[in-house]
């Protein structure tokens, strides 16, 4: 019996050493929130490179220009906010990924839209993809694009804004890549009379009219 008295008087100090364990762990979890924002602070994570992948019509070295990545600064602690945004203004890249690699080096990966065709109106010209998008409409950007001179060639769309006409963008998917699998790299002319009269130039000789 007195046994069992002496059991029960001991239960009340079990929340004390509960509350004491839990103030421990917080006091521990404190201490190592400091101790790690304190190691992710050190000079050694200072951005000191930009390297760009997945490029070919662009120039990596403009692609880092225009990202505008703050060199010198924490590679964790910093946002990249503002280069993403500087990013999603290129027409040209379709996807971009930021990489932070320790100790100080960011990655841009890069998707690049692909050109099918190259649109003229009024003495201008802009090459476009299978979306519509004026992939060189920034004159900051240099675009290397291999065989522009074999892209078929539009006339006829207005090219105002980042990408041309939705309805002509439907044509340049449906028309133009279908002729591409038919006539393969044969040069293509294509005008747009108003989209009411189609009609495509093959190799400079061979006109054919397709109607509406």
């Amino acid at each position: 019996m007195d046994r069992r008295r002496r059991h029960q008087a001991k239960k009340p100090k079990k929340p004390k050493s509960f509350r004491l364990r839990f103030f421990l762990f917080i006091l521990f979890l404190l201490a190592a929130a400091i101790a790690g924002y304190y190691f992710l602070s050190l000079p050694i994570w200072k951005i000191q490179d930009v390297s760009v992948i997945g490029t070919k019509m662009l120039s990596a070295e403009e692609i880092k220009d225009l990202s505008s990545i703050p060199l010198s600064e924490n590679l964790f602690l910093t946002s990249f906010s503002r280069a993403r945004e500087n990013l999603r203004k290129i027409a040209a890249i379709k996807n971009f990924h930021l990489y932070r690699i320790p100790p100080g080096t960011v990655l841009i990966k890069i998707e690049e839209r692909k050109p099918i065709a190259v649109a003229v109106d009024q003495g201008r010209s802009a090459i476009i993809d299978a979306d519509g998008y004026i992939l060189n409409r920034n004159p900051n950007l240099t675009l290397n694009v291999e065989n522009l001179s074999d892209l078929p060639v539009i006339s006829g769309l207005g090219m105002g804004g980042e990408t041309i006409d939705p309805e002509a963008a439907h044509v340049l998917k449906d028309v133009i890549v279908e002729l591409a699998n038919i006539f393969g790299a044969r040069r293509t002319y294509l005008e747009l009379g108003g989209m009411q009269n189609i009609s495509f130039l093959l190799d400079d000789i061979l006109r054919v009219k397709l109607g509406r």
